[in-house]
């Protein structure tokens, strides 16, 4: 995410300056749009939220909204994509033991499959958003607690 941001920024600054030292329409027609990759990508990034209700957990960002019920997640955890090695998921006893910097980059998953396919491009019964610690374990006592419980929504 840090290199694709300062990808993002280099091409603006990039494009901001040709415009600048070219002063030509049809530079400024040609640079236009990569001139605003930066705004866009903060803003796209910015508009990922997690929204968690009593009894689902949903992702809204510019591409649309993803919402499951907690009661229908078989698999929950966290895993890395890494570039050299792959994917890689992170055991409970690594997610206690480490501190928020270690797991930067690392994503939180929720599915309602029995294995959790972390190479398929558009899951659709999957949701992924960017680690927090206070948010995992907030999902972590929700899930436990909903599956103590009996629930009265799975028949409706």
């Amino acid at each position: 995410m840090i290199a694709l941001t300062v990808l993002a920024a280099s091409v603006s600054a990039l494009s901001i300056w040709m415009i600048i030292l070219v002063p030509s329409v049809w530079i400024i027609l040609i640079f236009i749009l990569p001139s605003l990759y930066l705004p866009l990508f903060v803003s796209f990034i910015r508009a990922s939220k997690v929204r968690l209700g009593s009894d689902y957990v949903e992702t809204v960002s510019f591409l649309g909204k993803k919402k499951i019920y907690l009661w229908d997640v078989k698999k929950f955890g966290i895993f890395f994509r890494g570039r050299s090695f792959g994917t890689k998921l992170i055991s409970q006893k690594n997610i206690d033991e480490s501190s928020d910097d270690e797991l930067l980059g690392h994503v939180i998953y929720l599915t309602t499959n029995h294995e959790f396919d972390l190479d398929s491009f558009r899951p659709m019964k999957h949701l992924r958003f960017h680690y927090r610690k206070d948010l995992y374990f907030r999902i972590k006592k929700m899930i436990e607690q909903t599956e103590q419980t009996p629930s009265t929504q799975q028949s409706i």
